[in-house]
C-alpha cells in the first residue's frame, strides 16, 4: 500500500506541470516584482493615464488604444457604442447593456451588448512588464479581462512560443469575490492540438469591492509571474514562453446564466441602474527590459506545422483503425476457434 501511494504521489507530482498547476511555484521562480529602475535596465515604453483626456476622441487620437471589432462575443456582441470617457472618474469605461435601438451592426432587437479597447496594429511588445489598473465589473454574468494577443497563437508545433494567449487576469468570480483567474493558451482554438494552462487565486480580500487594483504581468525570457496589487499570484513556464510580440486587450464578455472560464456559475446578465456594469480602466504602464531584447523573435520564424500535424494524425489514424481492425479479428478468430474446439469435445 505505502508503494502505491508513493507511486500514487510521484505521478500526481510530474502531472501537475502539464496541467499549469505549479503548486510550488513559489520556491521555482524568482516571484518579487521587478524594481523597474532604469538602473537595472528597465526602461518605460507606454504609458497611458486616462484622467489626462477630456473626451473619448482626444483617447482614439493620442493612445494606441481604439475599439475592439464589432461582432458576435460569446453571448453578447462587441459594440463601440459601449465605450466612454469619464472625465470625473477619470477613467475609460466600457459599459455593457441590454438595448435594440443601437446602431451597432450584426446586433438583434434587445441583444446584449459589450466590448473592449486594443493595440493590436498600434503598439505591440515582447517580453516586459504589463500593468493595468481597474475596477471590474461587479454585475452577475459579466466577466473583465487584460489579455495579451497575437495573430500567430494559431501556429502549431512550437508550444507557445511561436505566441500565446496571456490573461494576465480575468474577472468571472462574482460569486468567489476574493478569487481571480489567470490563463495560458496557445496552439489554435480548437482540437486536436490546441491547449492551455490556468490557475485560480485566491488573494484573501474582495476584488470586487468598487475600488480599483491593479493586475499586471512579468513576462520575461523564461518564465512568467502573474500579480495582483503587487503581490505575486502565479508563475510558470507552461509550454514555454511566448517570444513573439503581443498586443494589449481590455474587454468585457457576457456569459449570462452559464458557466465561464474556470469553471465559475455566473448569474443571469441584466441592466443596472448603479455602474455595476461598468468596466473602469485608470491606467496602462508598460516597460522593457534591455537585457531581453536579444531574444525576441519575428513570427516568421516560426514554421506552422498544421498541415504536417494534419497529416500525422491522419495517418496515425489510419494506422491505429488497422491495428484496432487485426485485434478485433485476432480476438474474433480465437472466440471461434475456442467454441468450435468446445462443440468438438467429446
Amino acid at each position: 500500500m505505502k508503494k502505491i501511494s508513493a507511486i500514487i504521489a510521484i505521478m500526481f507530482c510530474l502531472a501537475l506541470p502539464l496541467f499549469a498547476f505549479a503548486g510550488c511555484w513559489q520556491d521555482k521562480y524568482e516571484t518579487a516584482k521587478p524594481s523597474l529602475a532604469e538602473t537595472d535596465g528597465w526602461k518605460l515604453t507606454y504609458s497611458d493615464d486616462f484622467s489626462d483626456f477630456s473626451t473619448l476622441e482626444e483617447v482614439w487620437e493620442k493612445t494606441s488604444w481604439y475599439p475592439v471589432q464589432h461582432g458576435t462575443r460569446r453571448e453578447g456582441y462587441w459594440c463601440d457604442e459601449t465605450l466612454k470617457l469619464d472625465t470625473e472618474e477619470g477613467a475609460l469605461v466600457v459599459s455593457s447593456f441590454r438595448d435594440g435601438n443601437t446602431e451597432c451592426d450584426q446586433c438583434p432587437e434587445d441583444g446584449a451588448f459589450s466590448g473592449g479597447v486594443w493595440t493590436r496594429d498600434v503598439f505591440e511588445q515582447a517580453f516586459g512588464y504589463f500593468e493595468a489598473t481597474v475596477k471590474v465589473p461587479t454585475g452577475s454574468g459579466l466577466w473583465s479581462a487584460f489579455w495579451l494577443q497575437t495573430e500567430t497563437v494559431s501556429k502549431i508545433g512550437s508550444g507557445g512560443e511561436d505566441g500565446t494567449e496571456i490573461d494576465v487576469y480575468e474577472s468571472s468570480f462574482q460569486n468567489n469575490p476574493t478569487e481571480t483567474g489567470n490563463a495560458l493558451h496557445y496552439d489554435a482554438y480548437s482540437a486536436p492540438w490546441y491547449h492551455y494552462g490556468d490557475h485560480v487565486a485566491d488573494v484573501g480580500y474582495n476584488l470586487y469591492d468598487g475600488q480599483y487594483h491593479t493586475y499586471s504581468v512579468w513576462w520575461n525570457p523564461e518564465y512568467y509571474v502573474f500579480y495582483v496589487d503587487g503581490e505575486a499570484v502565479w508563475a510558470t513556464d507552461y509550454a514555454g514562453v511566448s517570444k513573439v510580440p503581443e498586443y494589449m486587450m481590455l474587454t468585457v464578455e457576457i456569459n449570462s446564466n452559464t458557466y465561464g472560464p474556470y469553471g465559475q456559475k455566473m448569474g443571469y446578465f441584466e441592466n443596472r441602474k448603479d455602474d455595476g456594469n461598468n468596466f473602469y480602466i485608470k491606467s496602462v504602464n508598460v516597460w522593457q527590459n534591455e537585457s531581453y531584447e536579444q531574444f525576441i523573435q519575428s513570427p516568421d520564424e516560426f514554421e506552422d506545422m498544421t498541415q504536417s500535424y494534419a497529416i500525422g494524425a491522419a495517418v496515425g489514424g489510419a494506422i491505429g483503425g488497422i491495428i484496432a481492425i487485426a485485434a478485433a479479428a485476432l480476438i474474433i478468430r480465437a472466440v471461434v476457434k475456442k467454441k468450435k474446439a468446445k462443440r468438438e469435445t467429446p
